[in-house]
């Protein structure tokens, strides 16, 4: 048996290597470090740190503030370093002599309302502060979190951070979120953010175990992402990284940001427990009008033959009377959910602990949804000396959703009452009492979907880290963590056989369907396990007295794989539910993937005077996924920032009676983006197709270019940050310049030599432009009152610069249009329109309907030139003139963003709301134009239906995708919150908080449906905006309780 030892090897090496290191440490003295920590009132701070730098030595101050632990230290001079989120952090000098045993150091710190001395983490073993960074960072507390309203910790983070877009998928009790930061990152990949949990990084996609023809990350149906394991109660803080100079240095899967989660961990002192409960309600925000005309176009009135589409068939021109239904009702509810949480954190100077365990249920707004989810978590930090210590956490997690199918699918709940008309009464039954279609195409009733198909969807999933820290000599910090994410998800969906003829247009459907072949049933499974660890060397020095350096050298490896299968059938036979019981067996699916990351970084560091901060760095990353010979890429990134109310001649100035902190910032990074193509896509790969009653290949119509490489973005960043009236109002500008080259376009033409008409080749570039602003004020603070405000605003421009081609177009299954075409956003919409008069009235023919806009259009452009014949005024139905044209419609990238926050704080009382803003994106609205169609819609159908415009007015403007695309722009309420702090309650409760909470209780919009924000097309960060089917977000109410004992 052969057995390759080269990792091993490594490994015994290193370890051999570490160890050695060790060795190298002198004689070290006993050295006592005590005191106490309190705030400028006096009042003392828990949980603060205290260390002494370079040195691993350390520990965190008890509940009244005191702290004491005994460090072995080398005779010479040490900085003791004590802080605390929310505080300004304060250094205190120690000289360790023969003569010298204890030191007693207390602290006073003050509010640091800038953040600037807040610890954060760069990608890097050490963190570092916020004033020494030439790049923004947000950061969103864990208070900040739990009181949002959400299970979903992203959703907590919308409006909280400065430029990004962060938008709930849909109203699912699961319902994944979107992350945009500045912007758009890619074409082909994925512009979601790095998501990175106590330096595990985590797998944040989805795979559709349930609805499995449908497709989560291209078109199709929404779903699920994994974040939504994640329990935002044992969230600590969260950090936000925007820009490419602030990801550099986390290599290529930080091509589109970071998203940093830091867990909550153990503190000393006794035992200290923590439980919260909430009960919540989610209801319909926003209930729709439906046409109330009481007659319909031909006939029956009612019945599984009754005209479905009386609108659209303009010969139908004789009425009947009809009785007008509402299905609201018979799809949505109010769901019922609650919250329970409980932790116990504590520990000594040398080992901590935090421990939760929680439960959430939560049922969605449609019928017979809802989402369950169970977890443990465990974090230990134990401090073995003062040059060793160690770390370890373990999450567990079992989420499973009851659903139904989704959008973009006919046969979701909303479409199922979407396509039809509304004067059918869907809870009529047959003599057998069976449920029937509606109307002459075999519809599927609504209250089948609700009632009959069922969908499980239920993951596993384990997140464990583990890590240690050497401090061999001084200066020199040796950091190992490595990360194991493991998900194991399994669906199923069972579609009895309907008791009538249908044609949903689902798995083998279509045609109406022979009840006897309906029924389906599915099994799948997909397991995923994402390895990742690094290797990160830092040294400290002090050059002189004014400057110092921090080295940093580290190695990383990212590993992940894959398994994903699939079985289905249709035809089942009666009490059978499983996908081994179909006459027809139906496409199944085995894939298997994996593929490596790797990476090296250096970054060097000066710090001068506290004053200006350089910072220079270079990352090597290779992937398994290009060619050998295409694999290795550089990336550099270099900032720096300069804290003029640092100097002599500032502090000496009048501004250093208004100015508190005024700092200027600048950084240029680059970074590429390893995962845009698949673990094999470089290969041709080959499909399995019958032929003569065998198996055979068949070769893909289009391939990939060899020489293939990542996609390259480049990025400048120029900031401020200002706190003026004693920090009582302070000010942060951003502004960006993101060019992504080398992008990854599909269908570009290729040599007729190779046997592939088109090819994905690097061709092509787009751009982000744009600036964010956050501005924070005090106006009142006193003793009993304070009031705080929090404002955002973000503008990106978005820009296809190059693509190699004039256009590509893609169409989904809503038939929205998505195009890319240089010099607008990426993407638009883009399809017909309506013609116009040269005053932009609409033309109209003889019978008063707007027509579709013709015109000549050259081969292969996107655009053509609108035209009217003068004999008719209207546009030409023949000739090179009578082409259908087609134009920009729209675009989902919103002009602005905007956030407006305001807190009350007085006495025990707390009252907070968030306004969020979103303008300038449109809405592909496939909904909307289907309700006109099949004649239930109130805004057309129904001024049709009772004569108000001309009879086949829809029916004539149906194919003009103009008249789909909505106006998307929104202002929300999205947090409304008041609470009460009882503080300490007799000798039970240390501390009793009592909290109610609304979430997306108001929308200020112009949008034709439920809600603007809204998107059917999945996953997908290029494909944005489609409105098919759709769960909306569902209004939120909720009440909790936290009590610590």
């Amino acid at each position: 048996m052969n057995v390759n030892y080269g990792k091993a090897n490594v490994i015994s090496k290193l370890c051999f290597l570490l160890f050695g290191i060790t060795l190298t440490i002198g004689l070290q003295a006993q050295t006592t470090i005590k005191g106490k920590v309190t705030d400028s009132k006096g009042l003392p701070i828990p949980g603060a740190s205290i260390t002494i730098k370079n040195s691993g030595a350390g520990t965190a101050s008890n509940t009244d503030g005191s702290y004491q632990f005994i460090a072995n230290l080398k005779q010479g001079k040490y900085d003791v370093v004590i802080s605390s989120v929310g505080f300004r952090s304060a250094e205190k000098n120690l000289t360790v002599s023969a003569t010298t045993g204890s030191f007693t150091f207390d602290a006073s710190l003050k509010e640091d309302a800038t953040g600037l001395d807040e610890v954060v983490v760069t990608g890097t073993s050490q963190g570092t502060t916020k004033k020494q960074l030439g790049n923004f960072i947000g950061t969103v507390k864990g208070s900040q979190i739990n009181n949002a309203g959400s299970p979903n910790a992203i959703a907590s983070l919308q409006g909280k951070v400065p430029g990004a877009q962060i938008t709930q998928n849909s109203g699912d009790p699961a319902g994944g979120m979107s992350v945009k930061l500045r912007g758009v990152s890619s074409i082909s990949g994925s512009s979601d953010p790095l998501y990175i949990i106590d330096g595990v990084i985590l797998n944040n996609s989805n795979a559709r175990v349930t609805n499995a023809q449908s497709d989560y990350d291209t078109y199709g149906s929404v779903g699920q992402n994994r974040m939504v394991d994640i329990n935002p109660n044992d969230i600590d803080r969260i950090e936000v990284l925007n820009g490419a100079a602030a990801a550099a240095i986390y290599g290529s899967r930080a091509n589109a940001g970071v998203i940093q989660i830091f867990t909550k961990r153990g503190s000393t002192g006794a035992p200290k427990i923590t439980f919260s409960s909430k009960v919540s309600t989610n209801s319909l925000r926003k209930r729709l009008v439906f046409n109330n005309a009481t007659t319909k176009f031909g006939g029956p009135t009612d019945g599984p033959g009754a005209v479905t589409q009386d609108i659209l068939l303009t010969g139908l021109t004789t009425t009947s009377p009809v009785t007008r239904y509402d299905y609201q009702d018979d799809i949505f509810r109010t769901g019922y959910g609650t919250d329970n949480n409980v932790s116990i954190t504590g520990g000594q100077d040398k080992m901590r602990y935090f421990a939760s365990l929680n439960y959430n249920s939560n049922q969605g707004i449609i019928r017979g949804t809802d989402n369950t989810r169970f977890g443990f978590r465990l974090n230990l930090d134990n401090k073995v000396n003062n040059w060793f210590s160690w770390n370890a956490g373990i999450n567990y997690t079992n989420n499973a959703t009851n659903e139904k199918p989704d959008g973009n699918s006919f046969f979701s709940p909303i479409n199922s009452m979407t396509i039809i008309g509304n004067f059918h009464n869907i809870g009529v039954r047959d003599a057998n009492g069976n449920l029937q279609a509606v109307g002459e195409r075999g519809r599927v009733n609504p209250l089948t979907i609700i009632n009959d198909i069922k969908q499980r969807n239920v993951t596993n999933r384990t997140v464990s880290n583990v890590g240690f820290k050497l401090f061999p000599v001084k200066g020199l910090v040796i950091d190992y963590t490595a990360g194991l994410d493991n998900i194991a998800q399994n669906g199923t969906t069972f579609i009895p056989p309907f008791p009538y003829n249908a044609s949903p247009g689902f798995y083998g459907g279509g045609a109406t369907l022979d009840p006897t072949l309906n029924g389906y049933a599915s099994a799948a499974s997909f397991n995923s396990t994402f390895f990742n660890h690094d290797l990160n060397f830092t040294y400290t020095t002090q050059i002189t007295n004014k400057l110092s350096s921090v080295t940093q050298f580290g190695y990383s490896e990212q590993y992940e794989k894959a398994n994903y299968i699939l079985a289905q059938s249709r035809g089942l036979l009666p009490g059978i539910s499983t996908a081994t019981g179909g006459s027809t067996l139906l496409p199944n699916s085995d894939g298997r993937s994996e593929r490596t990351i790797r990476g090296f970084f250096l970054q060097q560091n000066f710090k001068f005077n506290n004053q200006l901060f350089v910072t220079v760095a270079g990352r090597i990353d290779g992937s398994s996924v290009f060619d050998k010979n295409n694999r290795n890429f550089f990336y550099p990134k270099v900032s720096g920032n300069y804290i003029l109310s640092e100097t002599e001649f500032f502090k000496k100035s009048s501004l250093a009676n208004t100015v508190d902190v005024f700092k200027i910032r600048a950084a240029y990074g680059e970074s590429g983006n390893l995962t845009g193509i698949g673990a094999y896509d470089r290969f041709n790969i080959y499909n399995i197709s019958p032929f003569l009653g065998r198996t055979s290949l068949t070769s893909p119509s289009a391939t990939i270019s060899s020489d293939l490489k990542p996609e390259r973005q480049k990025e400048l960043e120029i900031g401020t940050d200002i706190a003026l009236l004693g920090n009582r109002l302070q000010f942060t500008f951003n502004y960006y310049n993101k060019k992504v080259t080398d992008l990854l376009v599909p269908n570009i033409t290729n040599a007729p030599s190779s046997g592939f008409p088109t090819a994905t080749k690097n061709v092509g570039s787009l751009s982000n432009k744009g600036f964010e602003i956050m501005v924070t004020a005090v106006p009142i603070k006193n003793k009993n009152f304070t009031w705080e405000i929090t404002g955002n605003f973000n503008k990106n421009k978005n820009r296809i610069e190059n693509l190699g081609v004039p256009f590509i177009s893609f169409s989904a299954p809503t038939g929205a249009v998505f195009a890319l075409i240089p010099g607008y956003d990426a993407p638009v919409f883009y399809s017909t329109f309506f013609a116009r008069n040269a005053n932009g009235t609409e033309v109209k023919n003889a019978a008063g309907i707007p027509v579709t806009a013709r015109g000549p259009i050259a081969n292969g452009q996107p655009f053509g030139t609108p035209a009217l014949d003068p004999a008719t005024g209207l546009p030409y139905t023949t000739g090179p003139n009578a082409t259908i044209l087609r134009s920009v419609l729209g675009s989902p990238n919103p002009t602005y963003t905007a956030t407006l926050i305001n807190s009350f704080t007085y006495k025990k009382w707390t009252f907070g709301f968030q306004l969020d803003r979103v303008a300038g994106a449109e809405v592909f609205n496939a909904d909307f134009r289907t309700r006109q169609g099949v004649g239930n819609g109130s805004e057309f159908a129904q001024r049709e239906h009772k004569g108000e415009i001309p009879r086949g007015y829809i029916s004539g403007i149906y194919g003009i995708e103009e008249w789909r695309v909505d106006d998307g722009s929104f202002t929300k309420l999205r947090e409304l919150s008041v609470g009460y702090a009882f503080g300490k309650v007799s000798n039970l409760f240390s501390s009793l908080t009592v909290t109610l909470t609304g979430r997306n209780l108001i929308s200020w919009d112009n949008y034709r449906g439920y809600d603007p924000e809204t998107n059917s097309t999945g996953q997908s960060s290029l494909f944005r905006g489609v409105d098919f089917g759709n769960v909306p977000i569902p209004k939120t109410f909720q009440f909790g309780v936290v009590a610590n004992f």
